[in-house]
């Protein structure tokens, strides 16, 4: 008996090494999953005050630090920005450096990256002098960013070459109104309204400045240099756009010149197709490519005591 039962105990425990073996070998030789990932969200740069940098009170005689968090929350990389304070009187108070250029490129959101890029900007006075006829000072800081950002979106879209044709099987229907939800941008496609006719099809593309809480200001571009105080209204507002479809078909969009400007923060781009030269309805994407410099800021007010008032 006692035998037997170390037979039973042994085939049992070799049984389990073999399955958990198998089981191993399984999950060892199955293809990688890979993550999920949505282009979805309406910020790019995001800039935090970081806590106590600086502070709401600080004192003469010593330094006065800015030290802030940034963000990439789209999905755009972020080659080159540049960051403003204003708001303070420089003769006062020498902060450096001013402005602050970003080090190195800021990845945007990916799949392997959905948190997006991560940096800092410090800015620092070393030793605050006040006039001593000065009790206090009470500016209000205000840290600008200006960078290049785009905003790509692909919504599927039916192409008709015969409307008119009611009886036959349809692989697709052109959909009237085709809602794109956000695209990892402050700038967002919208909306794409389509409509088939005879002789093509007929495309408005409704994108608006979407810019997340406190909203920024889209601008030209080629007017990057000018940000944030040179800006002029030439420059505001003035969006760039391709647009194109997967299959190749020639589109042709309104403004011809492949500018747009915002209008109370939306716009709208009209673009049309000749008849496709593929004879059943079938589906593509719509593909839109919107380039346009961003600005945005934060503000805080830090109250500076003169230690030294009253001794002049």
């Amino acid at each position: 008996m006692a035998t037997n039962k170390k037979i039973w105990v042994f085939s049992l425990f070799l049984v389990l090494l073999i399955t958990t073996g198998c089981g191993y070998q399984r999950g060892k030789n199955e293809p990688p999953t890979s993550a999920a990932f949505t282009a979805t969200g309406t910020e790019g740069l995001v800039m935090t005050f970081t806590p106590e940098q600086p502070p709401v009170k600080v004192y003469t005689g010593g330094p006065l630090t800015f030290l802030v968090e940034v963000k990439n929350r789209g999905t755009t990389t972020v080659q080159s920005a540049m960051f403003y304070l204003s708001g303070y009187d420089a003769t006062m108070l020498p902060i450096t450096p001013n402005p602050f250029a970003l080090q190195m490129p800021l990845e945007g959101k990916t799949q392997f990256n959905p948190e997006g890029g991560y940096t800092t900007v410090q800015m620092e006075a070393q030793n605050i002098v006040l006039p001593p006829e000065m009790p206090n000072y009470k500016p209000t800081f205000l840290l600008t960013a200006c960078y290049p950002y785009k905003t790509y979106a692909t919504p599927m879209v039916c192409i008709d070459p015969n409307p008119q044709d009611t009886v036959s099987d349809k692989a697709c229907y052109v959909q009237k109104v085709i809602g794109t939800g956000s695209q990892g941008a402050p700038v967002a496609v919208e909306s794409v309204e389509s409509q088939a006719t005879p002789r093509g099809m007929f495309f408005r593309i409704h994108i608006a400045n979407v810019g997340g809480a406190g909203k920024g200001m889209a601008y030209d571009i080629n007017a990057l240099n000018s940000c944030p105080g040179s800006l002029t209204y030439n420059d505001i507002n003035k969006i760039q756009y391709m647009v194109s479809l997967g299959s190749g078909e020639p589109v042709t969009c309104q403004p011809s010149n492949n500018e747009v400007r915002l209008v109370n923060g939306k716009a709208t781009i009209f673009c049309q197709t000749p008849r496709s030269t593929q004879g059943q309805a079938y589906q593509t994407p719509l593909r839109i490519e919107l380039v346009y410099g961003y600005k945005n800021s934060i503000s805080k007010q830090v109250e500076i005591e003169n230690l030294d008032f009253g001794r002049a």
